[in-house]
């Protein structure tokens, strides 16, 4: 699902462009702003620094969690109700022209233990389009995908023109929320402009817990609170003074 955001929701965008902008010119003081043009003053060799650079500071200098919120927490209620955790890292990715350490193979994010009862956000700081972007295919192309690793056969190589098709269009001010369970990955960025885009996933409080499989994708961990209901916090109280031991 692509959402157009309004005036209002690119004026908190704005802030996170920003603020990712101004860290950058401490570092890079030749930079001049443009994220889209990132790749004319720094080399893939330190793209990972400034990636963890930009991370830690989002993460533990920005109130990230309630941008995301006014951005997408229309949708995301009407997915998962009022009661939403969200991850508690927001992560950033960069992917500048011809750069093949930043190439993310097709997978799902269910193969390494994140539940399908979740959205990913996805946030673009720059436009996205063609191989600078990442692609996305269906529900019925990944079912088919995944019922040939169960039974243990090779996924032969798909089709350059339907990875092509898929490759996903956002204009800045736009988000995208799917499905982790949906095939994606990106390509070698063979366009003359940057991407950089933020991801992070939520779910419903009550979403089924994890098992064995997945124990470190907890609440307290790898989710924290986002935004819970009025009667939801009161069933909570209770539930912490005892009353219904």
């Amino acid at each position: 699902m692509i959402i157009d955001l309004d005036k209002q929701q690119i004026k908190h965008l704005n802030v996170l462009k920003l603020f990712v902008t101004k860290i950058i010119k401490k570092d890079y003081p030749n930079f001049e702003g443009d994220l889209s043009l990132l790749h004319r003053v720094i080399s893939k060799k330190y793209l990972n620094k400034l990636r963890l650079t930009l991370f830690n500071s989002i993460n533990n200098k920005l109130n990230w969690e309630q941008i995301v919120l006014f951005l997408c927490g229309d949708e995301l209620k009407k997915k998962h109700g009022s009661d939403l955790l969200i991850q508690s890292k927001i992560n950033l990715s960069i992917q500048i022209p011809n750069d093949e350490t930043s190439l993310l193979p097709m997978h799902t994010d269910c193969n390494s233990a994140d539940t399908p009862f979740q959205t990913n956000v996805w946030i673009p700081l720059t436009n996205c389009f063609k191989t600078n972007s990442m692609f996305l295919l269906n529900e019925n192309t990944s079912r088919q995908i995944m019922q040939k690793i169960l039974r243990n056969k090779k996924i032969k190589n798909i089709p350059e023109t339907k990875i092509d098709k898929n490759l996903i269009k956002l204009n800045y001010g736009q988000i995208l929320l799917f499905n982790p369970a949906l095939m994606h990955g990106n390509k070698v960025n063979k366009t003359k402009k940057t991407r950089i885009s933020l991801n992070v996933r939520i779910k419903s409080l009550f979403a089924p817990e994890p098992g064995e499989r997945n124990p470190d994708r907890k609440l307290g961990s790898y989710y924290k609170i986002l935004e819970l209901s009025k009667d939801t916090k009161y069933g909570i109280d209770l539930i912490k003074k005892g009353f219904f031991n």
